[in-house]
């Protein structure tokens, strides 16, 4: 956590030098002006920006380095600014970027990966996120750091017979490659993916994830939560019901949950969890953004007796 905190820091001090948090090398260092090593940074290629749903796009990344990711990493992803001096963007982008040779750069979490390359999940939410939307194939891209633990990873698959992924916005993007992953494990425990999102425009790799849930019936659920007609997840004990909805067994001991997105959904969820006895270890989070945002007493209520019913759901 530590290390991730630094990493947005770091995108609007003087200095860049994280190093000390990167657990591997890569091909290519760079260095600050006062001599210390920054993170090792890849060289890359757009491959495409995919749209895969309103305001959303999937950005396809070749490197011809062999790289390590998995889903739920995060990492700095760097493209030139418009131009050297970055004047053509927002301020905050630029100024960071004419400290950063005129590249733009932000945290992004990995979606999915091979050895040769990654796709990143965006939401065009500012000037620099458009620019990467709209970025043609070929475009050159840097990226590097590592840093949060892999979701995959952070499940003890031994203790653990049910995993719920609950997610808001672009925070499937990860939640997908971790479901693709968990599906080539034959003992890794059934998953279900609670999405929310705010309009059905939204809702990003639908026909991808029917295809997955018809495919692995007896491993794989998800469901679709639009706030614009129902509310949040956790404004009513009726939307919360999601929670207890499902078709593998499990109780309140043995369910993992994974929450990323919205910092005030992530940290009601997270306090509601803790309150119906949740383990910490059965909990990994994720926040995008909203992290100050205030904590609704009464949504926190709500999850922690809706997470209480949790019960085996098939008979033995």
């Amino acid at each position: 956590m530590r290390c991730l905190l630094l990493l947005l820091a770091a995108f609007h001090s003087d200095a860049f030098t994280l190093n000390r948090c990167v657990p591997r090398a890569s091909t290519t260092s760079l260095y600050a002006a006062d001599g210390p090593p920054q993170y090792d940074k890849f060289q890359a290629t757009l491959r495409e920006a995919e749209k895969v749903g309103e305001g959303s796009f999937m950005l396809h990344i070749d490197t011809e380095d062999v790289v390590e990711y998995e889903p739920g990493h995060v990492l700095a992803l760097e493209m030139e600014a418009p131009n050297a001096d970055g004047d053509d963007v927002d301020s905050k982008t630029s100024e960071d970027a004419k400290q950063n040779g005129g590249w733009m750069r932000g945290p992004y979490t990995v979606s999915r990966s091979t050895d040769k390359s990654i796709d990143i999940l965006v939401k065009v939410a500012g000037e620099k996120s458009k620019l990467f939307s709209i970025a043609t194939p070929g475009t050159p891209l840097r990226f590097g750091g590592k840093f949060k633990v892999p979701i995959v990873e952070g499940i003890d698959t031994d203790t653990t017979k049910r995993v719920v992924l609950i997610s808001t916005g672009v925070g499937v993007g990860p939640c997908v490659g971790a479901i693709e992953k968990a599906m080539e494990q034959e003992s890794f425990p059934p998953i279900d993916l609670i999405a929310s999102y705010r309009t059905e425009d939204e809702i990003v790799y639908k026909d991808h994830l029917e295809k997955l849930q018809k495919e692995h019936a007896d491993k794989f659920s998800w469901k679709a939560i639009i706030t614009s007609e129902q509310g949040r997840i956790s404004s009513t004990a009726d939307n919360l019901r999601v929670l207890t909805d499902t078709n593998f067994k499990s109780g309140l001991e043995d369910t993992h949950y994974h929450l990323i997105g919205n910092g005030q959904m992530v940290s009601e969820f997270k306090a509601g969890l803790q309150a119906a006895g949740v383990k910490d270890d059965k909990v990994t989070v994720e926040m995008y953004f909203n992290h100050k945002a205030e904590i609704d007493a009464d949504a926190v209520s709500r999850i922690a007796a809706a997470a209480a019913l949790e019960v085996a759901a098939v008979p033995q």
